[in-house]
């Protein structure tokens, strides 16, 4: 079991971790363990906007730092923690079946106020270890205008909000793009997108047969039904953007909103069948651009057992539907005029933090596009 944290001052936070291992390292001698203390692969700073224990911090990230070594840098919003001036200092171990104990983190929390917390990037940066990437954990989504999240951006090698807090998905994807659009080191990608891969992974699965990918140029319909949620719609806004960013779908029009909560919400895309146009063009067609129409929608579900629960492609032949019917699995469903082919099931991981981490890290280029092109059209979606 991981021991208790020591309380240091903030200059101190340093040489305390140093004599924390010495005595972790001293305690295994003496039990005739040995003690393996594993290479940092990178410095997390999380951000909490407000109090948290920290037990509770400790074990979030602990299953990242088993996954994945690393030091986090907790700044924590808390007024009252923060009069005492003292920073919590701690290690994240796991126990062997020999007895023995290896070190797989280090975890410091720092609790901030006013604008001490605003300006915590200074202390980050300060216990960042060196030669190894700085990744800032945003428990929210990407911020208008905040001084930490500025800071931050300019430390750090890659940020991750999370949109899963969205409150007004419009307002936020809007800001969302924004910031990926800023020319600064950081890269930026989203948990809530990462925790969809699932989702991702099952809808191309439809079409991997030649004939499916052949259907990909006749949907005419799209479906998704999700929580009723500002997150289930975020969700299903990922979703839907992109499937536009990668079929060359552009929006046409958006219906007029119905008046019975809760009610769908309904466009009108085209598909551009002539040469695709530049990556980067803006997500609104031009006026003379001809092609397909798609009808899109997303159904809301109040109390939805998961954000997402159907997504479905429709083709005058037939249709294309993933479903989640099982605790764990999406089903792939085909259903055509001559038969009902059921596909094989599409595992999902539990959405674990440390799971998340770990596509997030090893996330290529590519994907990066591919996130960057879904939040362009998104943000289009949203706002219509």
């Amino acid at each position: 079991m991981t021991p208790a944290p020591l309380a240091a001052p903030p200059a101190h936070a340093l040489q305390t971790l140093a004599h924390l291992r010495e005595e972790t390292a001293r305690r295994a001698a003496t039990n005739g363990a040995e003690l393996a203390a594993r290479t940092l692969l990178a410095t997390i700073v999380a951000r909490y906007d407000h109090p948290e224990p920290w037990e509770r911090i400790e074990a979030e990230v602990r299953p990242v730092a088993l996954a994945y070594p690393c030091r986090v840098i907790a700044l924590v919003n808390d007024p009252a923690a923060a009069a005492n001036g003292r920073v919590l200092v701690g290690l994240i171990e796991s126990r062997r079946p020999d007895g023995g104990a290896d070190i797989r983190g280090e975890l410091l929390v720092a609790a901030l106020h006013g604008r001490a917390f605003d300006e915590g990037a200074a202390i980050a940066a300060g216990w960042a270890s060196s030669g190894i990437p700085t990744i800032v954990w945003w428990n929210g989504p990407a911020p208008q205008a905040d001084h930490l999240f500025d800071d931050t951006i300019d430390v750090a090698d890659r940020v991750v909000v999370d949109s899963a807090a969205m409150t007004d998905p419009a307002a936020q994807f809007a800001v969302l793009r924004r910031q990926l659009g800023r020319r600064h080191h950081a890269r930026m990608t989203d948990a809530l997108w990462v925790r969809l891969t699932a989702w991702r992974q099952a809808v191309a699965q439809m079409f991997d047969p030649p004939t499916a990918q052949a259907d990909l140029a006749r949907v005419t319909r799209v479906r998704l039904e999700v929580d009723a949620t500002p997150t289930g719609q975020a969700a299903a806004l990922y979703m839907l953007g992109w499937l536009s960013s990668r079929l060359d779908w552009r929006l046409h029009a958006a219906a007029p909103p119905e008046s019975s909560p809760p009610a769908p919400r309904r466009w009108r895309l085209a598909a551009r069948d002539h040469a695709r146009q530049d990556e980067n063009d803006d997500p609104a067609p031009p006026a003379h651009a001809a092609g397909r129409t798609i009808q899109a929608e997303i159904a809301l579900r109040p109390a939805a057992p998961h954000l997402i629960h159907t997504v479905e492609l429709a083709h005058p032949d037939g249709r294309y539907g993933a479903h989640w019917l099982a605790p764990e699995d999406i089903i792939v469903e085909v259903e055509r005029r001559e038969r009902l082919h059921v596909r094989n099931a599409v595992r999902c991981p539990p959405a674990t933090r440390h799971r998340v981490w770990l596509d997030e890290l090893t996330q290529a280029d590519t994907h990066y596009r591919v996130f960057d092109q879904a939040v362009t059209h998104a943000a289009a979606l949203a706002a219509a």
